[in-house]
């Protein structure tokens, strides 16, 4: 996955739920595969960036305030993952890899990628619901598809998880509160 134009065909496969683009991003490599949760945190950062100019939050703060949010997308990444590897165990009788799992989850964040598009005034609000639906639909597709999760289980795996990665995102703020005062961010960040 090094030419670049070949791994946006492949997230963009990914988003538009192709089995043999989620395969291959599911088989990328660790390194590989945790940069689209990273850029996905990154875009959603962006597209609160005028938060960070209206405070005029220093560069370094800044960067931090990015770093915190692509964390907080890598956790959901993380939990979500948990989530699903509970729940298959009860529901599916094979044995689910925690990697191929995590791999599925992380390669799923593609339509988060579109994450800057939230700060639009009047829609944005809708638009991250929508982005979150459609990470879902394609987390329960690719659990079903690559790492053979019954259907149903594979759905309800994602709607668990996505309840789990609401939850880790909304009180991760709460959570990272006293690191971003120590860095003068303020809670300049919705992570």
């Amino acid at each position: 996955m090094t030419d670049p134009i070949h791994a946006v065909s492949i997230v963009v496969g990914t988003a538009l739920f192709q089995r043999p683009a989620l395969a291959a991003l599911a088989g990328a490599t660790g390194g590989a595969i945790i940069i689209v949760p990273v850029l996905a945190g990154l875009s959603e950062m962006a597209g609160q960036s005028f938060v960070l100019v209206v405070r005029r939050v220093r560069l370094p703060q800044a960067i931090a305030s990015y770093g915190l949010t692509a964390l907080a997308h890598v956790g959901g990444v993380a939990a979500w993952t948990g989530v699903a590897l509970l729940l298959s165990r009860f529901s599916h009788a094979g044995q689910v890899l925690p990697a191929l799992t995590f791999a599925v989850v992380a390669a799923c964040y593609a339509p988060r990628l579109l994450g800057v598009l939230t700060i639009a005034p009047y829609y944005g609000e809708l638009l991250g619901r929508a982005l979150d639906a459609w990470t879902m639909a394609c987390i329960g597709w690719g659990l079903f598809a690559v790492a053979a999760v019954p259907l149903p289980a594979a759905m309800l795996c994602a709607g668990v998880g996505w309840a789990a990665n609401h939850i880790i995102r909304h009180f991760g703020g709460y959570l990272s509160a006293p690191i971003q005062d120590r860095l003068g961010l303020g809670g300049a960040t919705n992570a």
